[in-house]
Order: structure tokens, then C-alpha cells, then sequence
């Protein structure tokens, strides 16, 4: 504040955005501290420390007076589930009093013999379960709704609504995802509602106040048409979302062109999204295949790009070029097609104009190419629209084809890899290049050829789908970590 600077949203955003900037000298003056709350190996050096700890509480309390930030002041050891819920309760109504922000507490085994024996499943201890407090609520006036346009054309309508802070942070906005879930709400305009945020993270819209109505609320009434370029919307039967299916809508361009430079994807660097959206609205790029014939000496005196920057941006374009063709099927934006799945179609082309001469059966006989993803990448090769933009990236240099590669040796050849949920300690795209370092290859769904399925927080329907193939070795990022040092 006092270097004129905006405020950070909140504390677990600024945290996570700390972490990640590369510039040590701004992190050092964020001032974060760290709580340590685990101890997974103690080295014998010293056998007066080994000999300590037998307990989690024991841990916490060596780790204090080495000089670490744990919660030794906060933890409380209990015997009996009553004493725990009650002291659990108790919390809970100090939690505003706390200099930092929590949204529930870790309830523990205590004894590490006992933690043993407990052991693990696939991704969490069975010694330890999460307790989540209420979560944060506030009530508010729904004003407006407004309707975003997305890179596949899905309409999103977000409600707009008086600003009101819920847990430290000031709500404005409400992602409310779709017609059916404003009719299963029954919102209108100007109705009183209960927000809160799961988690404490994602604001959401519990129910509106119906019984304070006094008859001036209007009903929502989803649009026909999109409300970015006028064109009439089209819903899928089994689909809850009305997309826009007009290519050239102004709203789906500049997606689609951010989705084209990601990291992930063509990965140009400071060409990230902010820039993508300047330069759209100064007129310097209308589509992607702009990105390629963008003049960028015309940025030259423009605030925040000097003759460095510059130079930097017409590198990073340039080197765009030669991407794997893995990463051109993805940055396309194809429906249904994820950086896993465009890796497997990249296996089986030498050329991306290869897919224009498939049919629906031929693509569906890929590997881990099921019934949508086939028709999707089917309908985008048969739009001439889309050949155009190949055609003219084609023009402009960038790698449209690739020579076939000899499969690399290595400890993990002829394994199979997926990996599903939050990892922890990896990117998943980090993951899944340290497989194919190691001659591994990655899977975009689970089926009989699996060997193993590596599971990080919050996996799901994947997870319960391996249980069921005897085949499946099943494991956590820790023992995949440890598959590594073999």
C-alpha cells in the first residue's frame, strides 16, 4: 500500500503467487513463513533426537525448538473423539482471531508405531482425515447477469451482484455455469442471496432469499443469440451448455489465441494473455496466424516494451516454429483434446494433414480416441475454415510435420503411465516428461493396458475405474518419486 501498489487478493493467492515468482529480491520482501507440520525421515546422527520421537506431537515439538515454525503452540493432544470434535468446535470460533487464514484443521493418529500400521492408500494416510470448518457466508443483491464467451464457444453466465466480503475477500462476481443451474437455483434479477466460498476459495451462490421478494425481480432469461458477435447459439442434447459455433466470433479469437501461446502449448513467452488482449484491441493481431506475421518493431515506444523486450518477443515467436508437433495439435484448442491425448495423436502421423483424410472409425481405432474425441477431431479437420489457418501457418514456417522417433530406452520402456488428481510435488506435464525420459509412455485414460496409475490429491472416477483392472499397479507421487531413484 504504501508504494501505491494494488492490494493482493488474498492471502492463499498471494502465497502460491510468491512461490512463483523468479525474482528472489520480490519474494524476499513478501515476508513469508513457512509452517512445518512433518517430519518423514530422521538421519541417527544425533541419537538423543531419534530416540524423542515416538509420537506426531513429539515432531511438532523438536521441530519448534530447532528453530522451524511449527504448530506446537496450536496442536492439542486428546484421547477420545468427543474431546476431539469439542476442541475442534472451539477452534473454529477463534479462527477470525488467528493472524493467518484456515479453513479447517488435520485430525491425527498420534503414535508413529500406529501411523505404521495404518499405513496408506494409493493418496492419502489412513492416520490422518482433514476436518473442514462451515464454510465462509455472506448475504448480497444479485444486480446483473452477464454472459462470457469461452475458446470452444461455451456461454457462461456470471452474476454480478453488490460487493460484499466473505472471508477477507471482496465478492463482485459469480460464475453461475449454466440455464439449468439458474432454473435449479431459481434466481432472478435484484433477489437477495446466500453466497459463501467453498473451500474458502470459490464464491458460490447457495439459494436465493425467494421469501424477500416483493415482485420487482425480473427473471432470467438466457440469450438465443451470442452476446459477443449475434450469432444464434446451438445446444448439444446431452450437453448443458449453448455454445456459440461461429469460428470467427471476436471472443472465441482471442481465447483461442491465448490457448495458442501458452506454456503448455505453442509456449511463447511474454506473449501471455495480457498481451494477447492489448494486442487484439490495438489491432496488431485479428487471428492466430497474426502471431506469425505480428510486426513487432511497431511496439517500440509503447510502455513496457523496450528494444530488450522486443528482441525477446520476436525470439520467442521465431522459436515457436519449431515445436513438436504434439504441441500444435493442442494449441489448436480441438475439443476434447488434452496435451496427453494430442501426444498420441502426434505418435501416429507424420503429418498434421494427415487427419484431414481420416474418418470417424479410422481415428477411433487410435489409441485412447473414444467416440467424442474421434467426432471432434474429425468435425474440426473437416472445416475448411481450420484447414485455411493449417494451411497458412504451414506458409508462414511453423512445423507441420515431424519424422518418426525410435522409442527411447530406458528403465520405464515398454511401461504404461497416467497420472490423476493434484500433484503435490510435480507439474503433471514435469511427470509425465520424466516418464518418457525414462522410455515410459502416458496413457490419457485408464484401460487394460495401464501398467501403473499415479494418483495425486482429489483423483476420482479414474482411480475408481483402476481399482477394477487387476493389472493396475496403483501408486502415489511418493513411490513414483522413489520409482525414479531406481
Amino acid at each position: 500500500m504504501e508504494e501505491g501498489l494494488p492490494p493482493l487478493a488474498n492471502p492463499r493467492n498471494a502465497a502460491a503467487g510468491s512461490l512463483r515468482i523468479k525474482d528472489t529480491t520480490i519474494v524476499s520482501k513478501r515476508n513469508l513463513e513457512g509452517f512445518l507440520y512433518h517430519v518423514s525421515f530422521i538421519a541417527k546422527q544425533n541419537e538423543n533426537i531419534a530416540d524423542e520421537v515416538h509420537s506426531h506431537s513429539d515432531m511438532l515439538k523438536l521441530l519448534w525448538e530447532l528453530g522451524f515454525r511449527s504448530p506446537q503452540k496450536e496442536m492439542k493432544v486428546l484421547s477420545g473423539i468427543e474431546n476431539v470434535i469439542a476442541f475442534v468446535n472451539d477452534f473454529e470460533k477463534q479462527r477470525d482471531d488467528l493472524p493467518y487464514e484456515i479453513d479447517g484443521m488435520v485430525i491425527k493418529v498420534n503414535n508413529l508405531e500406529l501411523q505404521d500400521k495404518l499405513g496408506m492408500t494409493s493418496h492419502h494416510p489412513r492416520w490422518a482425515i482433514a476436518y473442514k470448518f462451515k464454510a465462509r457466508q455472506a448475504t448480497s443483491k444479485l444486480l446483473s447477469v452477464e454472459y462470457q464467451v469461452g475458446r470452444t464457444g461455451a456461454v457462461t453466465p456470471v452474476a454480478k451482484i453488490q460487493p460484499v466480503q466473505v472471508g477477507g475477500v471482496m465478492v463482485s462476481s459469480i460464475s453461475i455455469h449454466n440455464e439449468d443451474y439458474i432454473k435449479e437455483k431459481n434466481l432472478k434479477i435484484g433477489d437477495q442471496i446466500l453466497i459463501e466460498r467453498s473451500g474458502d476459495v470459490i464464491p458460490q451462490i447457495v439459494k436465493s432469499l425467494s421469501d424477500l421478494r416483493n415482485g420487482d425481480e425480473l427473471v432470467i432469461i438466457f440469450p438465443t443469440h451470442c452476446p459477443v458477435c449475434d450469432h444464434i447459439l446451438f445446444k448439444p442434447e446431452e450437453e448443458a451448455v449453448w455454445r456459440c459455433t461461429n469460428i470467427n466470433c471476436k471472443a472465441q479469437v482471442v481465447e483461442r489465441m491465448i490457448h495458442f501461446v501458452s506454456k503448455d502449448a505453442m509456449d511463447i513467452k511474454s506473449f501471455g494473455e495480457a498481451n494477447v488482449r492489448k494486442f487484439f484491441e490495438m489491432g496488431l493481431i485479428k487471428s492466430i496466424p497474426d502471431i506469425y506475421e505480428f510486426d513487432v518493431e511497431k511496439l517500440s515506444g509503447i510502455e513496457g516494451f523496450g528494444a530488450k523486450s522486443i528482441s525477446n518477443l520476436k525470439l520467442a515467436i521465431e522459436a515457436s516454429k519449431l515445436q513438436p508437433l504434439h504441441r500444435i495439435i493442442y494449441a489448436l484448442g480441438i475439443r476434447y483434446v488434452g496435451e496427453t491425448t494430442a501426444k498420441a495423436l502426434a505418435q501416429r502421423v507424420n503429418d498434421i494433414f494427415d487427419f484431414e483424410k481420416m474418418s470417424e472409425d479410422e481415428l477411433k481405432q487410435m489409441e485412447d480416441v473414444g467416440v467424442k474425441v474421434a467426432k471432434s477431431i474429425f468435425d474440426f479437420f473437416k472445416d475448411s475454415e481450420n484447414i485455411l489457418l493449417l494451411k497458412k501457418l504451414d506458409e508462414l514456417g511453423v512445423k507441420m510435420r515431424q519424422e518418426k522417433q525410435e522409442s527411447k530406452e530406458g528403465a520405464f520402456s515398454g511401461q504404461t503411465f497416467l497420472f490423476t488428481g493434484t500433484l503435490a510435488k510435480l507439474k503433471r506435464s514435469d511427470a509425465e516428461s520424466m516418464v518418457e525420459e525414462k522410455g515410459g509412455k502416458i496413457l490419457s485414460g485408464v484401460s487394460s493396458k495401464l501398467n501403473f496409475l499415479i494418483t495425486g490429491e482429489d483423483a476420482g472416477s479414474k482411480l475408481e475405474k483402476a481399482k477394477k483392472i487387476a493389472g493396475i499397479k496403483i501408486l502415489s507421487e511418493e513411490d513414483f518419486l522413489q520409482m525414479l531413484t531406481l
